[in-house]
């Protein structure tokens, strides 16, 4: 049993690479490294996407590694994402659907109940958008068009230290990497001109470089089966590195190169992660009830950013619960299946028009145990955001996603036979 799930770990470790091209599309994913994405688990997501003061001994916490001391198995866990989305303007609409691997993640006791580890790959930013605005001036017609794809991944080497009691700490290290391409495009056609235009400024943007934050939790009982948890994560502004190359084209309008200048070639270039700081509470009546509570607070304002002329500091609200009706049964397979629901608000840093851009989405999903304390996990979430007013776009969009998780005793010392 053991050779199948190191080797399942090992294929899936091969096929990594896939988490480097996300392919959630989003026409708000315009602007600096792109659109950021939601670090937490399936266990996570569907509890309305909460985790920072939320411990769990079954599943891995990648929001908060404070939590990671609660983590006696050695655990590992994989999953796929699914999004189907809908855009619509007032003169239009349109709809997407993509699927992606997720993310990859495992932990492993150190020193059982005093330090663990965990190690994952999953998907920092994601950039895929293909916009376009018409007009007419002087009987000649111009189409601007904006298209971008790629995105940042990160590999994360997580820890977390329990200090006495039940005092955590806990310190994540990411390894962040990945390409962004954006191509804007102008072409202009009309009677009064003697050929047609279609000029492209096209701009790759590779970036490679380790970021790190930091985690604390406190938990106190209250009776014998009642936790009440405290968790707090903090992550400094910090300039990632990279390099960047912008090339001027003519293009044909069936796409062919006819003339291009190379403006930059392998240029220095930067984007400043954000300073954020987050605070979690949860309620636990064990194995029977959880609930909790996280916000975020993310400080735009401050972080250097040239790419876009309005920004905003923003506010992430996640609340949600977990539900299981009888943990110990032996008749009913659902009442030991455990079940999520859970909302979140959140606000996104840049304006378009001078319009706020807001997120908000309901969250549910479930748990279904397998072999010994391992699961099938999955979680829905269906959500919108922006608006129509002022020439923009709004969305709505329904993602899966669906997961494994396996805990075990690895590596532990056979003492009969």
């Amino acid at each position: 049993m053991k050779i199948i799930k190191l080797g399942l770990l090992g294929l899936t470790l091969c096929f990594s690479s896939i988490l480097s091209a996300q392919s959630i599309s989003s026409p708000y994913s315009n602007y600096g490294v792109g659109e950021f994405l939601y670090e937490g688990l399936p266990h996570n997501y569907a509890m309305g996407q909460v985790g920072i003061g939320t411990p769990t001994p079954w599943h891995i916490n990648l929001q908060n590694p404070a939590m990671l001391t609660y983590n006696t198995f050695s655990t590992f866990q994989v999953g796929l994402q699914t999004d189907f989305r809908r855009y619509a303007t007032e003169q239009a609409s349109s709809h997407t659907e993509s699927i992606s691997l997720r993310y990859l993640a495992m932990s492993y006791p150190i020193v059982r109940n005093k330090w663990s580890s965990a190690l994952a790959v999953l998907p920092l930013t994601t950039t895929k958008y293909n916009t376009f605005s018409r007009d007419t001036l002087d009987n000649v017609a111009r189409t601007v068009q904006y298209i971008g794809d790629g995105g940042l991944t990160q590999v994360v080497w997580a820890n977390g230290f329990r200090l006495f009691d039940q005092l955590n700490v806990g310190v994540k290290a990411a390894y962040i990497f990945g390409n962004i391409n954006k191509d804007s495009r102008v072409a202009l056609s009309g009677e009064d001109l003697s050929t047609n235009y279609l000029v492209s400024y096209y701009e790759t943007s590779r970036y490679s470089d380790i970021n790190f934050s930091l985690g604390v939790s406190y938990q106190m009982k209250l009776k014998e089966r009642n936790l009440m948890t405290f968790g707090a994560v903090s992550g400094l502004s910090k300039a990632i590195e990279g390099t960047q190359d912008i090339t001027l084209r003519r293009l044909s309008f069936g796409g062919t190169i006819v003339q291009q200048q190379v403006i930059a070639d392998g240029q220095q270039t930067e984007f400043t992660l954000p300073q954020y700081i987050g605070g979690g509470i949860s309620y636990e009546n064990l194995n029977k009830l959880r609930v909790g509570l996280d916000f975020t607070y993310t400080n735009w304002v401050n972080a250097d950013d040239s790419d876009a002329n309005e920004v905003r500091n923003t506010l992430l609200v996640a609340a949600g619960a977990e539900f299981i009706p009888d943990y110990q049964s032996v008749n009913s397979y659902l009442s030991r299946t455990s079940y999520r629901l859970g909302f979140n608000f959140k606000q996104l840093p840049y304006l378009e028009n001078s319009t706020e851009i807001n997120d908000f989405g309901i969250n549910f999903g479930a748990s279904f145990p397998v072999s010994g304390y391992s699961s099938m996990d999955v979680a829905f979430k269906y959500g919108f955001r922006g608006t129509t007013d002022n020439n923009l776009i709004r969305e709505n969009y329904f993602q899966v996603v669906v997961g494994a998780t396996i805990n075990d005793r690895w590596f532990r010392k056979v003492l009969y036979d």
